[in-house]
């Protein structure tokens, strides 16, 4: 018992081992369930079940488990923009609702690329799709694994960096996304460039949609 306690803290611990399905099997008796519910399985049989059973129900979790991650795949894909692979404003939203107090303070920046309009009509939508995918790679160069990067509408991105309180830091932050953006090259020898807006989510504050319009203020 002690040796199966021990398995399922670590498969519990670890998000990547979530999606296994655990099946328990268990000796009769009136501690049954209640022993399952202790181990935190998925599911339990009793020993002496025949292995049709066992095989019955291993098959059963594992077509539940392969459903489950295609259920995770179209919810991934819906929530994410098609061109960029960053969040969509969909998915911006979702992790907003999630964020934990641990993610606090935090900055909330507001990026707008400047001219895309005029990239697309001077130099076609190839050049206007290369601008946004360059700069989804500098949000990405210049975060964290853990922050929340979103193309949030046509020339529009928001940034979310989680557990940063410093100004400086921030500001310094926003300038630098600003600056690596310029070195992409647009025909003819045109750099292009990004204006952002920054807000600073306190420890003792709630995200809320009002951070999003503080940013767009200083945008």
């Amino acid at each position: 018992m002690a040796g199966a306690e021990s398995f399922m803290k670590i498969i519990r611990q670890n998000p990547l081992l979530w999606k296994i399905p655990v099946l328990a099997t268990l000796p009769a008796g009136n501690v049954l369930v209640e022993t399952a519910m202790d181990l935190d399985t998925d599911d339990f049989l009793c020993k002496r079940h025949p292995l049709s059973d066992l095989k019955r129900e291993v098959e059963r979790m594992l077509g539940m488990a392969t459903y489950y991650e295609r259920e995770r795949i179209l919810l991934n894909e819906a929530s994410r923009d098609y061109l960029t692979g960053l969040l969509n404003r969909r998915g911006f939203y979702a992790e907003i609702d999630a964020f934990r107090q641990t993610d606090l303070p935090l900055a909330i920046y507001l990026f707008d690329l400047d001219n895309l309009k005029k990239v697309n009509d001077q130099y076609g939508h190839e050049a206007g799709d290369e601008m946004l995918k360059y700069f989804s790679k500098v949000l990405q160069n210049n975060t964290r694994k853990g922050d929340i990067l979103c193309r949030y509408g046509g020339d529009e991105f928001m940034v979310v960096i989680r557990r940063i309180s410093n100004p400086k830091i921030i500001i310094k932050k926003g300038e630098q996304i600003c600056q690596d953006m310029s070195k992409f090259l647009l025909k003819e020898g045109c750099h292009a460039s990004c204006s952002s807006g920054t807000a600073i989510c306190l420890a003792n504050e709630k995200p809320t949609s009002e951070l999003i319009e503080r940013a767009d203020q200083a945008l």
